[in-house]
C-alpha cells in the first residue's frame, strides 16, 4: 500500500485523537474565559451601584441624624430640655 504499518497507523490515529482532544479543551477554556469576563463585568457594575447606594444612604443617615433636624422635630412633638429638678446623676462608687 503506502508503506504504512499497523503500528504507524495506530500512532497517527492516537496523534489525531490527542490533537482533537486538545483542540476541544482549548475551545472550552476560551468559552469559560468569555463567561468569566461577562460575570466580572456584571459584578463590577453591581459593586459600583452598591457604592453609589452606600453614598446616598450615608447622606440620608446624616440628614436624619442632624442636630438641627432633631431639635426641630423635638419642638414639633412638644419635647423640651429637662429642668434641673428632672436630671438625676448616677455616681459610681
Amino acid at each position: 500500500m503506502l508503506g504504512l504499518t499497523k503500528r504507524k497507523v495506530l500512532g497517527l490515529l492516537v496523534f489525531f485523537l490527542i490533537t482533537i482532544f486538545m483542540s476541544l479543551i482549548k475551545v472550552w477554556v476560551s468559552i469559560e474565559k468569555v463567561d468569566l469576563a461577562y460575570d466580572l463585568k456584571k459584578l463590577q457594575k453591581e459593586y459600583a451601584a452598591n457604592l453609589e447606594l452606600k453614598s446616598k444612604l450615608l447622606v440620608e443617615k446624616n440628614n436624619l441624624l442632624s442636630p438641627y433636624r432633631l431639635k426641630r422635630l423635638a419642638e414639633e412633638l412638644g419635647f423640651s430640655p429637662p429642668g434641673a429638678d428632672r436630671v438625676r446623676r448616677l455616681d459610681h462608687e
